[in-house]
């Protein structure tokens, strides 16, 4: 496919243009600033607010992806399947599973290049700033797991670029 993009739900998310790209990949009620072609929810329905249930539910994606079979009325639900362990130091992009980590976005980017061929991925809205979730702690973890993942996509020729000024700026 080429150049696509995958988005969270951070501040960057407003620097996002759309037509630079053939794919937008969002997580969870990205609909809510975003109309993404692909949305990757990895939550279960019950711990979203009412408001934001709303948006997902509404949402008309090309694909919905999640490990969650909460999810499998909808009539564009895809399952995956995500590894139990964290990939510390080492992620094998060629494995029938995904990696986990803390945040939606990363197994957003792994989903657009197993299934959408991507060849560069830009990640916007994945700041991590004052995200009401997660910690320093879990921070430094998602960014460990994003550098691993970098390193796994290079060695495939796929390029990852960091949009904004979040913790994962320096990749």
């Amino acid at each position: 496919m080429g150049k696509i993009t995958v988005l969270g739900l951070g501040p960057s998310i407003h620097e996002f243009n759309p037509v630079e790209f053939e794919l937008s990949v969002g997580v969870n009620d990205i609909w809510k600033f975003i109309k993404s072609d692909v949305i990757v929810c990895l939550d279960n329905p019950s711990i979203f607010t009412p408001e934001r249930l709303k948006i997902i539910n509404e949402s008309k994606p090309e694909a919905f992806y999640s490990q969650m079979v909460a999810w499998d009325e909808r009539p564009d639900f895809k399952k995956i399947n995500i590894l139990p362990s964290y990939p510390d130091t080492y992620l094998n992009l060629d494995a029938n599973e995904f990696y986990k980590s803390y945040c939606s976005p990363f197994v957003a980017v792994q989903v657009g290049y197993k299934y959408y061929g991507a060849t560069e991925i830009h990640l916007y809205g994945v700041d991590l700033l004052n995200h009401p979730h997660l910690n320093e702690v879990y921070c430094t973890k998602i960014k460990k797991h994003f550098v691993v993942l970098k390193s796994a996509l290079e060695t495939k020729g796929v390029e990852l670029i960091v949009h904004g000024n979040g913790i994962l700026k320096d990749l």
